[in-house]
Parts: C-alpha cells; sequence; structure tokens
C-alpha cells in the first residue's frame, strides 16, 4: 500500500480520534441529511463511492463501469437498509444495515464461526457494512459521524441487541473508545472479495453504547421517511 493511501487512511482516523476524545459534533447541523436510499440512481451513486473509495486504498482493481457491487447477496433484501448521506441532494457517503436473517450477514464470509457462536447467545443480531465517503466531500468527520448516528437509530428503533462490524485494523482502537466495541477475532489476510484488507470483527451491545449514541432520531424529533428503492 502505498504512502497516499496510508496518509488518507491515517487522516480520517485521527477526525474519528478528535471526536473520540470529546471533539464537538452537531448531529443536527441540516447541511448533512441522512435517510435510506430512495431510487436505483442513489443506489448507482452508493457502488460509486464505495468503489471510489476501495480503489483509491487499494482493495480492488478498477472495475467495469466504476462500480463495486460487494455481497450483492445482501442488496435488495428486506434485511438490508442502504443509508446515504446527502449534502444538497448530492450522495457523498454511505453505510448499510443489514439484520441476521434468511441470507447471513456480510460478516458470515469470513468470520462464520464467530458469528454462529454469537448467534447461540439468542440476541437479535444485525451488521454494519460498506461506510464511505466521497474523496471531494468537505467534512469526512461530520459525515461518518452521521453515518454512525443513524445507523444506531435504525439499528435501536427496530430491536437490535447487537451490532457487528469488519473494519481495517488501523481502525480498532479508534472505534473501541468511540462505541465501546470489542474485538472477537481477526482476518490478517484479506477479507472476501477485497485484496490487501486485513480486517478485526468487532461488537458492540446496546447495554454497552455509550450514551451520546443512545438517543434516537425518533426521541430527538426528527422521523426519516422509509426506503422506497
Amino acid at each position: 500500500m502505498n504512502g497516499n493511501v496510508e496518509k488518507i487512511s491515517l487522516n480520517i482516523t485521527q477526525r474519528l480520534k478528535l471526536v473520540s476524545h470529546g471533539d464537538s459534533f452537531h448531529h443536527e447541523d441540516e447541511e448533512i441529511r441522512v435517510r435510506p436510499v430512495r431510487t436505483s440512481q442513489e443506489m448507482k451513486e452508493v457502488y460509486r463511492i464505495v468503489h471510489d473509495a476501495y480503489l483509491e486504498k487499494g482493495y480492488i482493481k478498477e472495475q467495469p463501469h466504476g462500480k463495486l457491487i460487494h455481497y450483492p447477496h445482501l442488496d435488495g433484501i428486506p434485511e438490508t437498509t442502504v443509508l446515504v448521506a446527502l449534502d444538497n441532494c448530492k450522495v457523498i457517503g454511505t453505510n448499510s444495515v443489514t439484520f441476521d436473517g434468511l441470507y447471513g450477514m456480510h460478516v458470515d464470509e469470513d468470520f462464520r464461526e464467530e458469528c454462529n457462536q454469537i448467534r447461540l447467545e439468542n440476541r437479535m443480531l444485525a451488521a454494519s457494512w460498506r461506510i464511505a465517503t466521497r474523496k471531494s466531500c468537505r467534512n469526512v468527520r461530520k459525515v461518518v459521524m452521521k453515518l454512525i448516528q443513524k445507523t444506531v437509530d435504525h439499528a435501536l428503533m427496530n430491536g437490535v441487541e447487537t451490532m457487528l462490524f469488519t473494519f481495517n485494523p488501523r481502525h480498532e482502537r479508534i472505534y473501541k473508545r468511540l462505541l465501546n466495541m470489542t474485538t472477537i477475532a481477526r482476518d490478517d489476510e484479506s477479507v472476501a472479495g477485497l485484496s490487501n484488507a486485513p480486517a478485526v470483527l468487532m461488537r458492540v451491545d446496546k447495554e454497552n453504547l455509550p450514551d451520546r449514541w443512545l438517543k434516537t432520531s425518533e426521541q430527538r424529533g426528527h422521523k426519516e421517511p422509509a426506503a422506497v428503492f
């Protein structure tokens, strides 16, 4: 991985680190809105943003039509909600949430044994995946934080008790501080479908979430329309 990619990843990590140490963040800033994807065109933008982000990090080679459809079996199913961050109606970031069900979760691809062990706890599970921002995004930290907040909102309002995530190991400490996550397992090689992409499997239980994340959009008086895609 070249120096430029390492520098980009470090910058994102540094921005999140500021938040984890109490840097101010206004969740109700109306400049950036996060809601479920509504149209097929917005979904295409999701695939383009993820493609460009992964290409820049050296996880993939350039794909046909500049789109990356990772874990395609999880798109278009009732268990998956694709979130988009918008700035003046332009999609600038995305994240996806999949509830455990018939099709499983993306984390099953690389950590099936660990996921099955967690399922034995009989907790309602969901996985967060495909978080990415547009390279030209003016404030990566703000967008990432809004996506995380809406992801937590969506999970809590649907009764999720445990959420699973995979991150590059360089982000492990940041997310531990930010969301009080714990690390379950590691893959030092590369996750399915990517190159040069080691991963840590992390979990966060509802009862361990820091208080700052527990106030849902509904409690703040903001209800988002349902997805129609």
